[in-house]
């Protein structure tokens, strides 16, 4: 086809940014100006080198606009001359890079001197779904053979069309640090793409997540250049979308519109080529009906590829000479597996290390803490002790969780450290020469900048990791400073702040432990019952109270006993990896395990059981386990009367859409509601026979349908 007869396409791709067609223009030479404040350009566009376009150039020139000559051969360069002139050419990948480098000082600020910034690659599950909605690759992967940043790079080079890659890990697991690396890696230079990254934090203004995302789109580029232009390049997969922390805007209070809202604020996105990442604490959210009605009635525009970050070992953190000198001292590996603390005990001088492992003056957390708040004390010229800032910060998380946020403005961070610690800030005035003192209001605004505390993607000011967070939170509970100032304190934080106090209190004192615990099982907090499990578990490492509805999934349970004083009613334990653990069959009761991983794991007291108590679906073991499990079940009579015999297609019929002729994820409760007429050791069966063959994968209490299985299912039908 002839350039002029595209003609109309390079009109309306001048157009989509802001140029107007001069009157001037002809099929032979196309002329588009563009007026932006006192700035005024013309782009004179030929088709071959033999038009003469030197008068259109004098014209323009001499009448004030800054005028550049193209000659294109085809529509693609028009684009890509489009995309560099207002993009790549630009400081905005100059920012790129910028925003990089800033990430890796904040890294560093917690960090001793001469500490260098090293991106930590850990094991993780990545599985990869078409646009027919099928599953085509499963593998775990290990950090020694695979980089996750490498498979993510590798998906944006050869998948064709949209792509949606979801991130999933604990918190503290490296959501964040990957998000970055992502950044780094999507360089102008190799790449040719400008990637948009956004860091969500939870503040009083941000609700709708559409909103946000515009706002944002706004903020990171330039006045002359237009939303609808930004929005056309992230279709076109020219500009990569990176959320960070996109669970942020999810607490408790979410409804059922505002998930499904989010959701379909990313799908709408999810156009020709456009490339979007989002990373996620673990959330149920990403199993819901919610997520799987939203995302999968539209998959057929795009590839799914979902990836979640294992726990990372000691041995990814520190080198050889450093395991040993903890495994001389014989010192208790847990109270040191957090990537905060690992990346200190990382970096600081060897000899320090082993003082700290043989002392026995304070934990480790504490000669961390020690040493970040007395460097600060030198670095900001604070006179503040280390008690009293962390009375500063705590007070500071009592405000957020009163209004369950994770981040405010700047100038509100200030006035709330200045308001709620006027005195202590003017004693410590007294400290300063003369010619050195501050005024409160510069000494706050010093604080604002504190080490604790970081400049989100948004502007606003949140804590620096999740780690000091739910620590600050932790501290204040067993301080009894939620208790103190408010009647119904209970209520005041919200679950994701004390999951979080949590996962910080799991390498504290065993002293620090119990009392948090206490905090937690003594009053009345309206938290799920899934949380006192992770209560128990990481605080306690024993369980001493009855469990009924209890939902678990996706974790690792290490060193115990599920005996005496405890039961367990009505459970469902979902992709969940026992090692070293002991079971009294007995004390379950119509409770299954599906998906689940039995390493060296025993029987107490065997006896003999019902399936419908201690059901096994689609497991696996590395004994006798399972084997002794099966041979005590007792003779299920509904089994030998069913009329009908379960078949392998019948079972993955389940997991079709309403036309049978594409796939659909569903729960795993779905499917043995669906089959109620069979008995659960049929189901288990079918369901260990297809995951055997590859046909069934499942990702917590979802299943979802391969590409195997659908050819499978193809071939009956012929």
């Amino acid at each position: 086809m002839l350039m002029t007869e595209k003609l109309p396409l390079i009109d309306k791709l001048f157009e989509s940014y802001n140029y107007k067609i001069s009157r001037s223009s002809t099929d032979a030479v196309r002329i588009y100006t563009l007026q932006y404040g006192m700035y005024h350009a013309a782009e004179i566009i030929s088709f071959d080198e033999e038009t003469d376009v030197s008068k259109y150039k004098s014209e323009y020139s001499e009448a004030g606009y800054a005028t550049e000559l193209k000659i294109i051969k085809n529509i693609e360069e028009v684009e890509e001359y489009l995309f560099e002139g207002f993009f790549i050419k630009t400081p905005l990948g100059h920012e790129l890079k910028s925003r990089y480098r800033n990430f890796e000082k904040k890294q560093l600020l917690n960090l001793p001197e001469g500490s260098a910034y090293k991106y930590i690659d850990s094991d993780f599950d990545y599985s990869l779904q078409n646009n027919d909605g099928e599953i085509i690759e499963i593998k775990s992967f290990h950090s020694s053979e695979t980089s996750i940043i490498g498979k993510i790079n590798e998906l944006f080079n050869t998948i064709e069309g949209a792509l949606f890659i979801v991130i999933e890990a604990p918190a503290g697991f490296g959501k964040t640090c990957t998000a970055n690396e992502i950044l780094n890696t999507l360089s102008l230079e190799k790449t040719r793409k400008l990637p948009f990254f956004t860091e969500l934090s939870r503040n009083r203004e941000a609700r709708v997540f559409k909103h946000i995302l515009l706002n944002e789109i706004d903020d990171q580029f330039p006045n002359g250049i237009k939303q609808n232009i930004v929005l056309e390049q992230i279709y076109k997969g020219r500009i990569p979308l990176i959320i960070d922390g996109f669970d942020e805007l999810i607490s408790k209070e979410s409804n059922k519109e505002d998930v499904e809202s989010m959701l379909s604020t990313i799908v709408d996105l999810l156009q020709e080529n456009a490339k979007i990442i989002i990373t996620s604490r673990k959330t149920a959210i990403l199993n819901s009906d919610e997520f799987i009605n939203t995302i999968y009635n539209s998959i057929q525009n795009f590839s799914l590829a979902r990836f979640e970050i294992k726990e990372p070992t000691i041995e990814n953190w520190l080198s050889e000479q450093r395991l040993e000198v903890i495994k001389a001292h014989e010192f208790p590996i847990d109270q040191i597996s957090n990537p905060v603390l690992l990346s200190y005990l990382r970096n600081i001088p060897i000899e320090k290390l082993e003082q700290y492992i043989s002392s026995e003056e304070g934990t480790i957390i504490d000669k961390y803490f020690e040493y970040l708040l007395s460097r600060e004390q030198t670095r900001q010229n604070l006179k503040l002790d280390n008690i009293s800032q962390f009375r500063i910060f705590r007070k500071l998380i009592r405000f957020m969780s009163e209004f369950n946020i994770t981040a405010e403005s700047k100038s509100t961070i200030k006035e709330l450290i200045k308001d709620y610690n006027l005195k202590a800030l003017q004693d410590s005035l007294k400290e300063y020469r003369n010619e050195e003192r501050p005024t409160v209001d510069e000494l706050a605004e010093t604080l604002s900048n504190h080490v604790f505390l970081d400049r989100k993607g948004d502007g606003n000011v949140g804590f620096i990791n999740e780690f000091i967070f739910g620590f600050l939170v932790g501290e204040n509970l067993i301080l009894n400073k939620f208790q103190e100032h408010y009647t119904n304190f209970t209520e005041i934080v919200p679950l994701d702040f004390a999951s979080k106090s949590i996962e910080a209190f799991k390498i504290q004192s065993i002293d620090k432990k119990n009392r948090l615990w206490e905090v937690y099982n003594g009053n009345d907090f309206k938290f799920p019952i899934e949380f006192f499990f992770d209560l128990d578990y990481f605080l306690k490492k024993e369980f001493k109270r009855n469990w009924k509805d209890l939902f678990l999934n996706d974790k690792t349970i290490r060193k115990v006993d599920f005996c005496e004083n405890n039961t367990f009613e009505n459970c469902i334990f979902s992709s969940i990896v026992f090692e070293n653990c002991n079971f009294c069959l007995s004390q379950f009761n119509k409770s299954s395990f599906q998906n689940c991983k039995f390493f060296d794991c025993g029987i107490i007291n065997p006896n003999n059981i019902q399936y419908e108590d201690f059901g096994i679906y689609a497991c696996q073991d590395n004994n006798s386990f399972l084997e002794t499990i099966n041979a005590l079940y007792k003779k299920d009579l509904i089994e030998t009367k069913a009329e009908n015999e379960l078949t392998e297609e019948m079972v993955l019929q389940q997991f079709l859409q309403v036309d049978s002729r594409r796939p659909k994820p569903r729960k795993f409760s779905f499917i043995r509601k669906r089959l109620s007429s069979f008995s659960d050791k049929q189901i288990s069966a079918i369901v260990d026979s297809l995951k055997r063959k590859d046909y069934l994968h499942f990702k917590d209490d979802v299943g979802f349908i391969t590409r195997e299985a659908m050819n499978f299912l193809n071939h009956i039908n012929n």
